[in-house]
This record gives C-alpha cells, structure tokens and sequence, in this order.
C-alpha cells in the first residue's frame, strides 16, 4: 500500500467520522439535550417567535465544535490501534496523530471556549448585531475571556522533566493538568451524588394519584390551549384584511385584541410543553424507583454506592499515604482498591495468558488502571445530567436551544479531556523504549526508530495521579456539603 493510499484513507476515515457525527447530532443528541433543558428555560417560541425549520447560528457552531472534537479523537485511537497492529507508515501514524492532537487541541483551547463566549455574549433581541459599528467591541468583549484562558493556562507549572518536551507536548500536559482537576472535580461529584441518593433514599417515589393528577392537569392545559388557537384563528379570519393605505395599515397594527390571544396561545404552549415534561419525569422516576425496589435494582445501585464510597476512601487513602501510592509510576495514578480486587479477580480467568512458570502475564496494576479509569467515566456519566443542567442555570439561559449548545459545547469540552487523559494514562501501559524527546537529530525517515512511537509525544500520567485525588475529595466534600445544606433547608426535588 502506498503512502498516497494511506493518506488517503486517514482523511476518508477522518471526514466520515466528521459527517456521521454531525448528523447523529441532527437526528438524536441535539433534540434530546433540548429536552434535558431545566424547566425554567422555554422554548424558543415562547421568547421569540421563529420558525423551527432554521437551525440557529449557534446549534451549527456547536455541532462542529463537537463532530471536530469526535472525529479527532477517534483518528488518535485508530492511530494507536494502527500502531499496535502494525498498520500504516510509521511516518504516517506519526504525521496523522500530530495533524489530530494539534486540532484536538486547537478545538478544545480556543474553538469551543470562543464559541462558548459568543453564544453568551450574543444579543438575540438586536438583529443588527452583525452591521453594527459596535461591533468590534463587541467582538473583543467576547474575546477578552478566551484570551484569559489561554494566558492562564500558560502559567501552569509543569514538572521540570517536562520542560524538555515539544512545544505541542507542552501544551497538552497543561490541558490534561487542567483536565485531571475538572475530571477529579465531576468524579467526585458523581461519586457523592450516586451514593448519596441510593443511601439515603431521598427522592420520594410519585405515586399513581400525583401522576394521574399531572396527567389531568395536562389534558386542561392542552384543551385550553386548543380552544385559544381555534379563537385566534377565527378572530383573523373575521377581522378585514387593510387595504394597503398608510391609515388602514396603522390602524391594523394598533389593535392589541390579536396581539394578546397570540401571546396568550405562545403562553400556553409553553406552559403545555413544561407539564409534558414533569408528566414524563413523574412516570421516570416511578419506573426508577420500582426496579430499584426488585432484587436486580438492589444488587446494582447498592454495589454502585459502595464503589462510590470505596473511591472516596481509595482516594483519601493515596494522598495520606503517598510513598505507597508513589512506589511505582504505574501505580501512581487513579489508585482505586475496588479495580485492584477486579484485575486481581480477571487475573484467574482461563482466557489470561501463563507464563512458562505458571505465572500471569497479565500487567495487573495497569489493568487495575484502565478498569478504575472505565469507573471514573462511569461516574462522569452518571454525574453530567446534573452537570449540563447546572450550565444552563448558572448563565440564565432562557431559550432551549441555545441551552441545548451550551450542552453541547461542554459536552465536547470534556469528552476531549477525558480521552486526552486516557491516552496519556496508556501510555503508563505502553511506554516507549527510548527518551521521550524527539529531537531534530533523529532520522525522521527510520521506520524502525523508536522514535515514531506515538506515546512519545504524551507526557507521563504518574505526574498527575495525586492532582487527581485531592480534586476527587475537593469535588466530593463540596457535594455532599452542598447536598446536606440542601436537604436540611430546602428538601429535595424532583428529578426532572
């Protein structure tokens, strides 16, 4: 296969990745981070009448900024899974994962923050935003706080080994720095928040009266709504078209009879989609709350909440005993009792390969590591509806579709930060057999140099493993504090 053979497929493999990611976006993601919207945000048309045929500028910009970020992850991993299956150039896996991390990086530090900072400071009720002479000011207000990022982020410390990286290596060590703290923060979010609602039950189960009464509710709501529309539609056709006079045209944009019904049909249907959404919640959560009542649902969401407790412990455990979690660099990141006993336990199983003296091969500390690194993403994942909610309120978003790219733009801020973290702590599993420094000396043209391993260019993740668990234990105690104030003074509310 030749190099033009190849390159050609890593852009074909690149661009498909792009548009299947961008219309799964269309079809599913986009429409049911709308729904995931918290009840106080409407629908657009509640706030400004449009027509639902034009996509927004800023649900276009999010979905590239997400598909980009997609597509580039995915074309990392393929070039290690090339790497390891010896598919492809060495210089093509090594000039391919550049061109991705390079754009990886480029999405995840000044595209989606940029985008996030437009769609904040974007005034949809001044339609001459664009033709404005402001609008350079404008434009350099939004600016201002993605330009305070990167200045920031420039200033984190790095260990002095990492001083003779690359300039790209560089920066990636600093966003994954960055990256550990948030996925630290939002673990220990969602270890809290797991156990916390399965411990202590504190989430009432709807009964079949309130969701009957919802139901009802509803149904009034949809029946007024119906009679207001057939009201509205029978008062435009009574009332005379005007005749295209300069009088006739005043005197037809004067009368607020029409005005007020459409308002009051707009209010309505707000109001209509607002109660399918806690009719919908109400049945949810008695579906949750019976099968977390079998004995399938007790087994699982009791197990969950003991791993959540035992990572908080592991946790604790490696920051007040580091000389044992630091005795090894692949035992210096995401310690986690519960993935030891796992690797341990899969250690055994007849698929695991023996050594000549009947040992395991199996690496089991690095496979402990990529097991308590699956769980943490678990955790993630259990913990992000609460954390795409809390976007949206902390900027007061009043539109569901701007809700639904703000969603998406954190979304993909950390998805790249999650799959950046992964690579790098592959790369504990993996390492690569020479300096990690690729120098101009080296002869770029050696396919068996060992310079063309791609963990090479990933800094190593043992410097970041305690980072990870003081902003675990940081993340938890704030939950918990927050969910224990919460509880003591407000009570808990439904999970809508």
């Amino acid at each position: 296969m030749t190099a033009a053979i190849e390159v050609f497929l890593v852009l074909a493999s690149g661009g498909f990745l792009f548009i299947s990611c961008r219309i799964f976006l269309q079809k599913k993601l986009y429409k049911d981070l709308q729904q995931l919207a918290p009840q106080d945000t409407l629908p657009g048309s509640a706030v400004t009448p449009q027509s639902s045929s034009t996509q927004p500028w800023h649900s276009t910009l999010a979905q590239t900024c997400f598909s980009l970020c997609f597509s580039e992850c995915s074309i990392l991993f393929c070039m290690l899974m090339c790497q390891g299956l010896d598919w492809l150039e060495p210089r093509i896996r090594l000039l391919s994962w550049r061109i991705a991390l390079f754009l990886l990086l480029f999405t995840m530090l000044l595209l989606v923050p940029i985008s996030l900072s437009l769609i904040l400071t974007y005034r949809p009720d001044n339609p001459g935003f664009v033709q404005s002479r402001a609008l350079p000011i404008r434009v350099a207000f939004a600016l201002a706080p993605v330009a305070l990022f990167v200045f920031a982020l420039s200033y984190i410390p790095l260990p002095a080994e990492l001083l003779l990286y690359n300039p790209l290596t560089a920066v990636t060590a600093r966003l994954v720095t960055l990256g550990t703290t948030v996925l630290g923060l939002l673990s220990g979010l969602g270890a809290v928040s797991g156990a916390w609602g399965i411990i202590n039950r504190s989430r009432s189960t709807p009964s079949a009266s309130s969701i009957a009464s919802a139901e009802n509710a509803l149904e009034r709501i949809k029946n007024d709504l119906r009679d207001r529309s057939r009201d509205l539609d029978d008062y435009a056709s009574s009332k005379p078209q005007p005749d295209g006079s300069w009088l006739s045209r005043m005197s037809f944009k004067r009368n607020g009879q029409q005005s007020s019904i459409q308002q009051e049909v707009i209010g309505l249907q707000a109001l209509e989609e607002q109660m399918s959404l806690r009719v919908v919640a109400l049945k949810r959560n008695r579906i949750a709350a019976e099968y977390a009542e079998s004995f399938t649902g007790k087994t699982i969401t009791w197990s969950w909440a003991v791993y959540c407790v035992c990572r908080v412990c592991s946790s604790a455990f490696n920051i007040l005993s580091p000389t044992v979690s630091n005795s090894s660099p692949s035992s210096a990141s995401y310690g986690d009792i519960v993935a030891h006993v796992l690797a341990w336990l899969f250690s055994f199983l007849p698929m695991s390969a023996t050594g000549d003296e009947g040992k395991s091969q199996f690496d089991i500390p690095s496979l402990s590591k990529q097991i308590s690194l699956s769980l943490v993403g678990v955790i993630i994942l259990c913990s992000l509806r609460l954390v795409l909610r809390g976007v949206t309120r902390v900027f007061h978003v009043t539109s569901r579709k701007t809700s639904a790219s703000l969603m998406l733009l954190t979304l993909a801020q950390l998805m790249g930060i999650y799959l950046l973290s992964t690579l790098v702590q592959l790369r504990t599993t993996f390492p690569p057999t020479v300096s990690p420094v690729i120098g101009d000396s080296q002869d770029p043209q050696d396919p068996s140099d060992d310079s063309m391993n791609l963990f090479a260019t990933l800094p190593e993740y043992s410097l970041f493993g305690g980072l990870f668990d003081w902003s675990f234990l940081i993340g938890a105690a704030g939950c918990a504090f927050a969910r224990w104030v919460r509880s003591s003074f407000e009570g808990d509310d439904l999970d809508v």
